[in-house]
């Protein structure tokens, strides 16, 4: 498929969306698992929706439930159009494809530590590994989604390794001036 056909409106809406529809039923799992049904989605609501500390039992606050569920949607939605984007110009120009791995690693060594630092003020509180969890297969689900529909990014890699696109130019017959 051309890329071309490809519209980075659409395609990163579905791509998000299938991001988000995964984390959601992550930590649905978690909790049902834990015995504490949608307590990530309650405690995250109450952070990052209420401003709040979440408790550690009570009942579950259907406000911050669906507050985070909206703000998971809408995160993941911008993640993955910004994914798409950015596929979309490394499948066109591969002298771009270590600049999107750097951006990945970056932003989410930058969402461990927000969620480690929401974590520690909220005294243990936030289910922090479900919340890393859902988070790492939020995005892997999203990349291995963008790296099936772009066959012409996973030739390039054959063609050249990561880190071969940029030659080192080459100095004037003769050697240096100087």
């Amino acid at each position: 498929m051309a890329a071309q056909e490809h519209s980075t409106f659409r395609e990163g809406l579905g791509t998000g969306l299938v991001g988000a529809a995964v984390v959601a039923v992550w930590y649905v799992l978690c909790d049902l698992v834990a015995g504490r049904p949608l307590h990530t989605f309650d405690a995250l609501g109450r952070v990052f929706i209420g401003g709040q500390v979440p408790t550690t039992g009570g009942p579950v606050d259907a406000g911050a439930v669906i507050g985070s569920l909206l703000l998971l949607v809408v995160t993941s939605v911008l993640a993955g159009w910004g994914l798409t984007l950015l596929t979309h110009l490394a499948a066109r120009n591969p002298a771009l494809r270590m600049g999107v791995w750097l951006g990945i690693v970056v932003a989410f060594c930058y969402l461990l530590g927000l969620t480690y630092m929401v974590n520690q003020w909220t005294g243990g509180r936030l289910p922090l590994w479900e919340v890393i969890g859902g988070t790492v297969l939020g995005v892997v689900t999203m990349v291995w989604l963008l790296w099936r529909r772009h066959p012409r990014l996973e030739r390039s890699f054959h063609e050249a390794p990561l880190g071969d696109e940029v030659r080192t130019p080459g100095h004037a017959p003769g050697g240096p001036r100087v």
